[in-house]
């Protein structure tokens, strides 16, 4: 194992890392972060140097107190070699495997080597695979440039662009699917604080329809209040966030479940493609 921790290497490595997107996006945003402030304090490792064949960003040790924290505790991955990847990530170095925790990845093969390692410690294994959507522009903020600022037109709208602040923390974490719990508002808390939100607010100043980014530059937790649903908010959202992230040079992506094919065409038009079980989450827990 090795520690990727000069500046210079970390740079080499980001710029490699943008010739395998899809498979690389989530190593590859989280390294975008860390070069810019790591507001959740990760590290880079690899199996090798330069020439390396697997990496992976993680919280460095000092963040991962919580055992039972996965949202904290969350391993992302991209390897060029499956076989030699399972030889790494059996290293106790390399992943804590006595904690639950999370690991994601925009490669699906890596489901039959992390079940095989579960299968030895003995882990419990739930992995959700859903189609990932990435932007053109996500290392091209050019592709974007005509695109006009969609604030242009709050002035048609009863409602106005801003940004989530911690006080909506519960707000999204109560719609968001995949949280619902404590542990999962202090994420959501965390990622307010650290990354880029967008709202819709009503006239009363409360969001209606939001988005959070997260640690890879995933756009995650939207949501729009049913009140406000299938009157296309959302979509006039997701401009603004289209355009403000590219803007920005912000990589970004995200990933929408199969039974929400309603939404593929709307992604379509603002420019992303996808890439059916191209988004990949495996929650591991030990035994008791």
């Amino acid at each position: 194992m090795h520690l990727v921790c000069e500046d210079h290497m970390v740079q080499v490595l980001y710029q490699s890392l943008a010739n395998s997107i899809p498979e690389s996006l989530k190593v590859y945003g989280s390294i975008f972060h860390i070069i810019h402030g790591n507001p959740f304090n990760l590290e880079v490792v690899v199996d090798s140097w330069p020439d390396y064949q697997t990496v992976i960003t993680r919280p460095k040790k000092q963040e991962m107190v919580d055992k039972l924290d996965h949202y904290t505790n969350t391993y992302f991955i991209f390897t060029k070699d499956i076989q030699k990847c399972q030889q790494f990530l059996e290293s106790t170095e390399v992943i804590n495997w006595n904690q639950v925790i999370q690991i994601q990845a925009c490669q699906e093969s890596l489901d039959k080597v992390l079940r095989k390692i579960a299968a030895s410690k003995s882990l419990q294994v739930e992995h959700l695979s859903n189609v990932l959507f990435v932007h053109h522009g996500t290392t091209e903020s050019k592709v974007v440039a005509a695109m006009p600022d969609p604030k242009i037109f709050e002035r048609n709208m009863e409602f106005k662009f801003d940004t989530l602040n911690v006080t909506h923390a519960n707000l999204v974490n109560d719609n968001w699917e995949l949280g619902l719990n404590e542990k999962s508002l202090k994420y959501v808390t965390r990622c307010i604080q650290s990354f880029p939100t967008f709202c819709l607010l009503n006239s009363e100043k409360n969001p209606i329809s939001w988005c959070v980014t997260e640690q890879t530059g995933e756009i995650r937790m939207g949501y729009t209040l049913p009140k406000y649903q299938a009157k296309g908010l959302g979509t006039f959202l997701g401009a603004y966030i289209v355009y403000s992230l590219a803007k920005e040079n912000i990589p970004f992506s995200l990933h929408i479940a199969e039974k929400r094919k309603y939404l593929f065409n709307c992604m379509k038009q603002l420019g992303f493609n996808s890439y059916p079980h191209g988004w990949n989450q495996w929650k591991l827990t030990p035994p008791n």
